[in-house]
């Protein structure tokens, strides 16, 4: 397991912001590099379900994705078929203004037996594609 954090304040409201990680099915058109495959299986108002082929640190995996919404605060993805089954990722979004919002992300990475060693070594490549995750959504 390997726990990745990171949070910048930008200069967007709250609402805008989440309107933006809400749209789960325009995530590829955001991280064109990442998204190889994206289907949604099932989707309700605050849980979409959905069948990816994602790249991650120069690897492609397979998974299915239960994504939870918390209007307006918060997305907590949760991996639960695949090579990182159990890897949880939570995008939390806190006003600072009306017209700034903190964005944290918090990744609790599971690689599977052989992939720990990969994971810890992958580490600051991941924190720098959480990074660049939160600089996207500053740019919408």
């Amino acid at each position: 397991m390997v726990r990745v954090a990171s949070s910048k304040i930008i200069n967007l409201p709250q609402e805008r912001v989440f309107s933006v990680v809400k749209d789960i099915d325009k995530l590829p058109s955001l991280f064109p590099d990442r998204y190889k495959s994206f289907n949604i299986l099932e989707q309700s108002d605050n849980h979409i379900l959905t069948e990816e082929i994602v790249s991650i640190s120069g690897k492609e995996i397979k998974q299915k994705v239960k994504h939870i919404l918390e209007p307006n605060r918060m997305l907590k993805s949760e991996i639960i078929e695949g090579d990182t089954k159990g890897t949880i990722l939570i995008i939390e979004l806190n006003p600072k203004s009306n017209s700034s919002t903190e964005i944290k992300i918090n990744a609790d990475l599971k690689f599977g037996k052989l992939g720990t060693v990969f994971g810890i070594f992958a580490k600051r490549k991941i924190k720098n594609e959480i990074d660049h995750i939160i600089d996207q959504f500053s740019k919408t």
